[in-house]
């Protein structure tokens, strides 16, 4: 069997195998929802003709008979008198109005269940992309592994039936990254237009501009000068930049929120749930989250998901891929997470842990290609 049939039997199986566990987790969320869902919920019916108050209500009618609407820490959100600060986030959401929009096509069929189905379909690609992204670097066996961790990983499979667009931005985040390299390795007008677009779609998803923004730049900063791989990393940021700018003006234009209105808006919000650090101010409560997220946040998170042999792989892998464009690559990704959590500091799951685990699979993996292709090598001279 040829290396590109096993690839494409390999991928098959993968996808057989994302589809089953989106099923699986699609029926095992059915019933759970989050207060973000109102809002996506209330931009579906929008988008599906409804008027804005008209689809304020119906929202709320339906999360009042979900389990989420008993919970006692949500008490009052989908009411006619919320927190303010609940009431104010519904403006932030403006600036992501695809992941809605794909829900609004398949609401007819599915109801509200139709945030939960994009969901699924983020997911399953996200590992489809994976693998692809894979074999660019590892042979096929290897990067099925790779895209089976990454589907089975506690942080995706969390998220891969919530009524969130975060899955299905990792989707978009992992096409964008598989685009940017094989625009790095051989530019052509294409491809560096794929990523554009895949930016785009990204970016109007969740906005995550920085991301592929900082994977270029990274690039950019980490290869020698004169380089021709170095000039297409500057030519690939510009382009990325440009497409930040379009959302910008989107955002203007729909008047969507600004970096201070979301850090302002999460200040409310920590305050008003007597959230950590918020007793001395504004400064005091984000640098203290910040600096708390950095200092513990990582560890926590890793703990909880017995993720230390991943990343003590994921520095090996680094390590051997050291004189290549993944290693810049990946320092770019990391310091774009790190933007993304002076924006957003009341977490470090969405900001830093998602966006990073495309990198950490990909070096990993890159680990256990190396180890495999020693040991072979061992194997042989004895």
């Amino acid at each position: 069997m040829t290396d590109r049939a096993r690839a494409s039997l390999l991928l098959v199986l993968v996808t057989a195998v994302a589809l089953a566990i989106g099923a699986y987790r699609f029926q095992h969320d059915r019933a759970l929802w989050v207060p973000d869902s109102a809002i996506y919920l209330r931009m579906v019916l929008q988008d599906r003709g409804a008027a804005p108050e008209a689809a304020r209500v119906e929202a709320n009618a339906f999360l009042r008979t979900t389990p989420a609407g008993h919970d006692p820490e949500a008490a009052g959100y989908y009411t006619d008198a919320p927190p303010p600060f609940y009431a104010s986030q519904f403006a932030l959401y403006r600036g992501r109005p695809l992941y809605p929009l794909a829900a609004a096509l398949l609401y007819p069929r599915f109801g509200p269940d139709a945030l939960k189905v994009v969901s699924v379909a983020g997911y399953v690609a996200s590992v489809v992309f994976m693998m692809l992204l894979l074999l660019r670097f590892v042979g096929p066996v290897l990067a099925a592994v790779g895209a089976l961790a990454l589907a089975t990983s506690p942080w995706v499979l969390e998220l891969a039936a919530l009524p969130e667009p975060d899955d299905l931005a990792l989707a978009l985040w992992i096409l964008a990254l598989w685009g940017l390299h094989a625009y790095l390795e051989r530019p052509a007008l294409i491809r560096l237009a794929a990523v554009v677009a895949a930016t785009l779609v990204l970016t109007f998803v969740r906005p995550a501009v920085f991301l592929p923004f900082g994977a270029a730049a990274g690039v950019f900063f980490g290869t020698p000068r004169g380089s021709v791989t170095r000039a297409a990393a500057a030519r690939a940021a510009l382009a990325i930049f440009g497409a930040g700018a379009v959302f910008g003006l989107y955002t203007l234009l729909v008047h969507g929120p600004g970096v201070v209105e979301q850090l302002r808006w999460q200040y409310e919000w920590q305050s008003a749930t007597h959230a950590r650090f918020t007793g001395h101010g504004f400064l005091a409560w984000w640098a203290g989250a910040v600096l708390f997220n950095l200092a513990l946040g990582v560890v926590v998170e890793s703990y909880r998901h017995a993720a230390l042999f991943g990343l003590v792989l994921a520095v090996l892998g680094f390590v051997a891929a050291r004189r290549t464009i993944v290693a810049p690559l990946a320092l770019g990704v990391l310091a774009a997470t790190l933007f993304a959590l002076l924006v957003n500091p009341t977490e470090i799951y969405r900001p830093m842990v998602l966006p990073l685990m495309p990198v950490v699979v990909l070096l990993a993996t890159l680990a256990l290609g190396t180890l495999t292709t020693r040991l072979q090598a061992r194997s042989s001279a004895v």
